[in-house]
């Protein structure tokens, strides 16, 4: 099937490229089928677009990239819900925001993870119980610190 997208044009996709967020996202509660599409074959950044609203289209990054030490952490009802097992396949990505002329200064929302069971193709955006984490985490500061870690350990 062909999706329209205002970022990507056209593209193809299956139906089973779909993945479902059965209670929508975070302020986006209206919208809940979407694909991913990777940036690029090496990179941590995805797209989450919508098949439903052409011109939305989230930017996401694998946190473990820039926060080694990110941990998510659900309760039974999210495992249940997301209907995982420790051989379920699974990925967690976070929103990512980039505030305009400031690329530098791109954050993470590790406070709300989404959350995937890539082989039913369905989503949750979580919100952690953990005070570590925010909704802005500058992601090159992370990376620096992590860098400055590593280095430190020898």
């Amino acid at each position: 099937m062909e999706l329209e997208t205002t970022r990507f044009g056209t593209i193809t996709i299956q139906e089973d490229d779909i993945i479902t967020f059965e209670d929508g996202l975070v302020g986006l509660s209206q919208y809940r089928r979407f694909v991913l599409i990777r940036h690029d074959s090496e990179g941590p950044f995805w797209w989450l677009q919508s098949a439903e609203e052409p011109s939305l289209a989230l930017l996401l990054i694998d946190p473990w990239y820039f926060r080694a030490d990110y941990e998510v952490v659900l309760s039974d009802a999210e495992v249940e819900r997301l209907q995982l097992s420790e051989s379920t396949p699974k990925a967690v990505l976070t929103t990512v925001t980039i505030p305009s002329g400031k690329p530098h200064a791109m954050t993470a929302n590790l406070l709300a993870p989404l959350v995937f069971n890539l082989e039913l193709r369905i989503g949750r955006q979580v919100i952690l119980d953990d005070e570590r984490y925010h909704t802005r985490h500058p992601i090159l500061q992370e990376m620096w610190r992590s860098a400055q870690a590593a280095e430190a350990a020898g």
